[in-house]
């Protein structure tokens, strides 16, 4: 059960990172900590709607079928074999740009935080793999990818939702220069 806890934390701490990065690139002169926080929260209630079938059919497999919950640890156990090191790095340069100096939290935005936006669809895969192949298991590789699936999915939905309509008067759109 340990290994659940960990995935769900995971999961949940993702999903609210997917949501602050949906509402990114409005403008970065203004801080919105209400925004931001607000962000944070609408990723993490998507992230559990979304979540909720996958964990419903795992706990209904587990009560069901007696001896399954073996299965869903070694799957899960793979999983955090790929997820923990880079959720660490990924923790680590968000520590960093909290603590360091200006210059220095842009140095691990742009060389941490960045390419490990753009390799989270690669290691989520790579975790769903890593899940099947412990434990040889179709339900358990189903499930682990409707999981990753649902991760992957809050923040092109938050974004969709909450932040892809028209900005603001005096806002920027995403990628449209201020002057």
């Amino acid at each position: 059960m340990r290994e659940a806890a960990a995935l769900t934390a995971l999961a949940l701490l993702d999903s609210m990172f997917a949501g602050f990065r949906s509402s990114l690139g409005r403008t970065g002169l203004i801080r919105h900590r209400h925004r931001d926080v607000l962000a944070h929260l609408r990723g993490l209630g998507l992230s559990a709607g979304l979540l909720a079938p996958v964990a419903a059919v795992t706990l209904l497999d587990v009560a069901v079928r007696d001896g399954r919950l073996a299965t869903y640890v070694t799957a899960g156990r793979a999983m955090l074999a790929v997820y923990l090191p880079f959720a660490g790095l990924v923790l680590a340069a968000l520590a960093g740009y909290l603590v360091l100096r200006w210059q220095h939290r842009f140095l691990a935005a742009a060389l941490v935080l960045g390419p490990c936006t753009l390799l989270r669809p690669l290691v989520a895969a790579a975790g769903v793999g890593a899940a099947g192949w412990a434990s040889r298991d179709v339900l358990a590789t189903a499930l682990a990818l409707g999981a990753v699936a649902a991760a992957l999915a809050v923040e092109p939905w938050a974004e969709r939702r909450w932040y892809g309509g028209s900005p603001p008067r005096g806002v920027a759109r995403r990628g449209e220069g201020t002057w």
